[in-house]
């Protein structure tokens, strides 16, 4: 066995010791739990937050709906007035002598 080996397995053994003492001492499993509830504290922010994102984008989506329809009425109505805009307009032309 190579010298780099031992040392490997050396480490190795003295991790596991490790591990398995604070295994012992209720340290890893607080450990554990403090991580995951992190974690949870995380998922929960990341949660609400897409939640607002969403909420927005669905705002948006409402007034740009809103403001179609809203544009659609004034098209709507511009093409019912404008013939007799342009009656009126091409008479006070006339009237004024626009060729000259």
């Amino acid at each position: 066995m190579a010298a780099h080996h031992f040392w490997l397995f050396a480490g190795g053994a003295a991790a596991a010791g490790a591990v398995a003492g604070l295994a012992q001492s209720g340290l890893l499993h607080r450990g554990a739990v403090a991580v995951t509830s992190g974690c949870m504290a995380v998922a929960d922010a990341v949660s609400a937050e897409t939640q607002s994102i969403a909420d927005d984008a669905d705002d948006c989506r409402a007034e740009a709906r809103r403001q179609a329809k809203i544009d659609a009425a004034v098209k709507d109505r511009l093409s019912e007035l404008e013939p007799q805009i342009r009656r009126e307009a091409t008479e006070k032309v006339d009237a004024a002598g626009a060729g000259k």
